[in-house]
């Protein structure tokens, strides 16, 4: 029995001491690089930090000072090694400047100018911010600055029961309950109205186009014109405000539109860690057609409140999670209804620009007057849940595949259904 104590107490210690070794290389290797990147000895620097990456494969700190050992060197492995780097950790100012002036050495002042204004965002009246807005300056003297920004999707899926907008939520009170693939097409762009340290406004507009291979009767089109702007009022505080447009139309006949407004206030509470209070007001207006004959009904306007907290886990993991009360108040009281949502979200980075999400949410609905026969008022309690995962490569594109679940568990047996959307697509930005 003490022989085998002995042996335990043993094996403790060399793990122990192993442990300490490696740490103790890593840190070596890390102290040499750096000072090798101080005194311009790069290449000297890159063969330093490939040997930390050996004592701590997929460190964010030795990861992110080989990409900037490679772009001093103009070597175009750069690129990738610093988006790795970036994957760990978007909102890291310095990983966003020395992105932005690697684009700058190789003349793309455009890619370029997006990471430096990252850089000022993500960590305001810093040296990084006062570097990338000297590179910034230099930029507009070497180049355009591109304001505009550009995305586009286009990809498939196979949705088990075809009542579904761009946002995968429910378009009508009709419940199909058939199946069907579709492609779908979708671009949103954004103009920078303006842009500084204390305030910035956004102009947007988003299309959206789903094309059924057999239920043709539910495809739909959308269109959104968005107004978005912030104010920072203080390095922990942030006032953002967000208005917009819609248009919708199933089948090319009318369906809805839509104007709403959302302010916020974002409290920073250092480390990543934030906290945003929101109001939403929306005012939709439904239209009839040949299959939807009483769309008009919902008609009216909604209210909510809520708040989200997000934290940072580590430089892998991100969460949030939130609660929001909404009322909306239509045309006919038996629309009218209170609900309750409350969700949460997991986000993981990975190396080589992989990216993946968790998402749950459960919204409970209580319904103003009854949609039954047997006269009790209508209840109904959505669960959501969905994954998704993400691979960027060239910078510009990337696949996504995600799997979306809901389930309406509604007292009333014609409200009451289940879906599942499987898509994969295929983006670019510009």
């Amino acid at each position: 029995m003490k022989r085998s104590v002995v042996l335990f107490a043993v094996g403790i210690l060399l793990f122990s001491a192993i442990a300490y070794a490696d740490e103790a290389g890593y840190q070596k290797h890390v102290a040499k690089g750096v000072l090798g990147l101080e005194k311009g000895g790069y290449s000297d620097a890159e063969a330093e930090f490939r040997s930390a990456l050996k004592e701590k494969p997929g460190d964010r700190v030795a990861t992110l000072y080989l990409g900037i050992a490679l772009s001093r060197l103009n070597d175009k492995r750069a690129e990738t090694v610093l988006l790795e780097a970036l994957s760990y950790d978007p909102h890291e100012a310095r990983t966003n400047l020395e992105l932005g002036i690697h684009y700058f050495n190789r003349g793309e002042y455009d890619a370029a100018e997006d990471y430096f204004e990252n850089a000022i965002k993500y960590a305001p009246d810093t040296e990084y911010s006062e570097k990338a807005e000297k590179y910034l300056r230099a930029a507009e003297k070497t180049g355009v600055p591109r304001k505009w920004a550009l995305g586009i999707s286009l990809g498939e899926q196979y949705d088990s029961n075809v009542v579904l907008g761009p946002e995968n939520g429910e378009l009508s009170a009709n419940i199909s309950r058939k199946s069907d693939w579709r492609t779908v097409f979708y671009v949103k762009g954004k103009y920078d109205i303006f842009k500084n340290q204390k305030a910035d406004a956004v102009a947007g507009y988003s299309f959206y186009q789903s094309l059924h291979n057999r239920l043709n009767e539910f495809n739909v089109t959308h269109h959104i014109l968005e107004l978005k702007g912030s104010y920072r009022i203080s390095p922990a505080l942030t006032l953002n405000g967000s208005s917009s447009a819609e248009y919708a139309y199933v089948d090319n006949n009318d369906y809805e539109y839509a104007l709403s407004v959302s302010p916020s206030l974002v409290v920073s509470e250092g480390t990543g860690l934030s906290t945003e209070i929101e109001y939403g007001y929306k005012r939709t207006h439904f239209m009839n057609s040949d299959f939807f004959t009483d769309n008009s009904d919902r008609t009216g306007r909604d209210n909510s409140v809520g708040i989200t907290q997000n934290v940072p886990l580590n430089d892998f993991i991100s969460a949030k999670a939130g609660y929001f009360y909404n009322e909306d108040r239509t045309a006919t009281t038996l629309w009218d209804y209170r609900g309750n949502r409350v969700f949460t979200e997991l986000r993981f980075r990975f190396p080589a620009a992989v990216y993946a999400g968790l998402n749950g949410e459960y919204y409970s609905k209580k319904y103003k007057d009854s949609a039954s026969a047997t006269g009790d008022d209508r209840k109904d309690r959505i669960y959501t849940a969905s994954v998704s995962a993400s691979k960027i490569f060239m910078e510009r594109y990337s696949v996504t595949a995600a799997q979306h679940y809901i389930k309406d568990d509604s007292n009333t047996e014609a409200f009451a259904y289940k879906r599942r959307v499987t898509s994969l697509f295929l983006n670019v930005r510009f």
